[in-house]
């Protein structure tokens, strides 16, 4: 710039450009996958949260609820069990939710099994998870079970969502060739 002019010359704005353009392509790929790790962090706790609250409704009604995990639509709702009728039927004001489908596409997915699982737990997804009037986790014909996993997954990183006998759930992560434990939700 000459002495007096105010302003940047056009070299200086396209090397500033430039740069900036430089950094974007850098950093962009890295935020997309924090962004996917996320995301998929999110969708488990949403699961949890969803079967905590499930749990809670149980002791509070008086009755049986369960969430149902639609595998080939990725999605999961909370169902309550109708004494009159003997079926599990959709909360009214309660739509199914189906997972982050991601800012970038981050293909989130429930699975239906998982080549490992947390120690004590199935490799394969449970299609229902049911509480009894008390909280506890029962199998359909009632009997008490510690048998109950959701996973889902991502390109990179896979998640499990368990239920044990007594009813606490908790949240995993595949880190490697183990599953650690994540914090859960509060209730």
């Amino acid at each position: 710039m000459k002495e007096g002019e105010l302003g940047f010359s056009l070299a200086e704005i396209m090397v500033a450009v430039v740069l900036l353009l430089l950094f974007a392509a850098l950093t962009v790929p890295s935020l997309t996958t924090a962004l996917n790790a996320w995301q998929l962090n999110a969708d488990a706790r949403k699961i949890s949260t969803t079967l905590m609250s499930a749990k809670l409704r149980t002791t509070s009604q008086a009755t049986r609820y369960r969430v149902h995990f639609d595998v080939p639509n990725n999605s999961f709702n909370c169902q309550r069990f109708n004494r009159t009728t003997g079926n599990y039927v959709d909360i009214a004001d309660e739509s199914a939710v189906t997972l982050s489908d991601g800012i970038s596409n981050s293909g989130i997915r429930l699975t239906a099994d998982s080549p490992s699982g947390p120690t004590g737990f199935p490799t394969t997804s449970s299609e229902f998870v049911i509480f009894n009037s008390r909280g506890i986790p029962v199998d359909n014909g009632g009997v008490p079970t510690g048998a109950n996993v959701v996973y889902l997954s991502n390109s990179s990183t896979s998640y499990a969502v368990t239920v044990s006998q007594v009813g606490r759930i908790q949240l995993w992560k595949l880190d490697g060739s183990q599953w650690v434990t994540e914090p859960a939700p509060a209730p």
